[in-house]
């Protein structure tokens, strides 16, 4: 989103981020404004909870904890801060991501008391679908379709009460309940919906609204602050790489993803790379073919990778098959479990469906990807397509337009966007 409002304010728009004072220093480095949010809203998502309960819960349960606490019971506080935000400053356009609940009281209330709202996609695509379920795609046979449909059922079974935590908060506002199951109401309600990804990495279905666009992914610009480790010379291409990722949020324990892939392949002609997410990695057991840094920027190592091996970063996922990297995919929390049942889907990955692979499974991935040209054939495909898009150019024509749409010509570059 960060990319976006630059992008958006570099052709001549005025923009306001607003989001937690976590990502301060980031935002304004850009020279975007920044605005904190208030109360609750303003966490740190680097620390997730502190208590000591959390880590007894299941998978699920923790997934819920944290839906509810995070993005639930923030409501208020964000829709708070936006609201002074939208007394303070002229704006004539919202962007909101597709996890800001508090964007509902707004979407709830009369339309004539907003601006129009774009919803961006930064995830995969939650919308429930007749066609598709959140981890399985189409079906062609009777069983299959019945199997989607119980899928789908258990799904929103399974996060109801996200859903009745939030209605409770509308009442406190005098609204109705959400029209449609909330994770639904993120995408029907908006304006527009622009998903942050080629259309081949989707799920295909039939029923997508009309008002739902893909814009492909907004890909990280050209770093220019980085310096190459002496080790950078030995990708050159003399035996393939494997670039392994446990990505910026999901890498307090690189015993999940990391250490197991070191140990799979440190027998392998392999090189492999380990971009740690974190400064501190005294624990690894780094065998002779591995070389580790705390931040390696993408676009300058993507390029020389051959496989990547990550726990399914949507970003990150989406970068590799935008240059054609095939991709072994290990991870089950927050939406990773979604991300990597699109690329098993794609034939262009391995899904090993699970958040803690052996070292065996990562190996025999990795093997069966460099030895298989079907994998690099697929990612060659996707490629192609990812190639058709120009994300941030898409965003600032569908901007400009719907702040048009009017009339009104001088509002093509409007006092404020506001983006989240």
């Amino acid at each position: 989103m960060l990319a976006a409002a630059q992008h958006l304010q570099s052709v001549g728009h005025r923009v306001t981020f607003y989001t937690a004072d976590t990502f301060c220093d980031k935002v304004k480095s850009t020279g975007v404004r920044f605005v904190a949010m208030p109360g609750k809203a303003n966490y740190d998502y680097r620390c997730p909870t502190a208590s000591p309960e959390h880590t007894k819960l299941s998978t699920t349960d923790e997934t819920l904890h944290l839906l509810i606490d995070h993005f639930a019971e923030t409501i208020p506080d964000q829709h708070q801060g936006m609201q002074q935000i939208l007394h303070e400053t002229p704006v004539d356009l919202i962007l909101v991501d597709t996890m800001f609940f508090g964007a509902f009281p707004m979407f709830m209330g009369p339309k004539h008391n907003r601006p129009p709202v774009i919803g961006c996609g930064v995830n995969p695509i939650f919308l429930s679908s007749r066609d598709c379920g959140l981890y399985s795609p189409p079906a062609d046979t009777i069983e299959g379709r019945r199997q989607i449909l119980e899928e789908n059922e258990t799904v929103t079974r399974t996060y109801q009460p996200i859903g009745d935590r939030i209605n409770v908060l509308m009442q406190t506002y005098g609204l109705p309940p959400l029209p449609h199951y909330f994770l639904d109401t993120m995408y029907l309600l908006p304006d527009k919906f622009l998903q942050f990804t080629a259309e081949a990495f989707e799920f295909p279905r039939g029923d997508l609204p009309a008002k739902l666009h893909f814009i492909g992914p907004i890909l990280p610009s050209r770093s220019v602050e980085f310096e190459e480790p002496g080790w950078w010379a030995e990708l050159d291409g003399s035996r393939p790489v494997v670039l392994v990722t446990q990505g910026t949020l999901a890498n307090g324990d690189l015993n999940e993803l990391v250490q197991p892939a070191l140990q799979g392949l440190k027998d392998d002609n392999v090189t492999v790379i380990v971009a740690a997410g974190r400064s501190d990695t005294p624990t690894l057991d780094l065998p002779a073919n591995a070389r580790v840094a705390s931040f390696i920027p993408f676009d300058r190592v993507l390029p020389r990778v051959d496989v990547l091996v990550t726990n399914g970063g949507y970003g990150a996922v989406n970068h590799a098959f935008s240059l054609g990297v095939p991709i072994v995919v290990a991870g089950e929390t927050e939406d990773k479990k979604v991300v990597a049942a699109r690329v098993g889907w794609t034939g262009a990955g391995i899904n090993l469906e699970t958040r803690y692979p052996s070292p065996e499974q990562i190996g025999k991935a990795v093997r069966t990807i460099l030895t298989n040209q079907q994998y690099r054939d697929e990612a060659e495909r996707l490629r192609a397509n990812f190639a058709q898009y120009h994300a941030l150019d898409e965003l600032a024509r569908i901007v400009d337009a719907m702040l048009g749409e009017d009339g009104d010509s001088s509002k093509l570059h409007p006092d404020s966007v506001y983006a989240h």
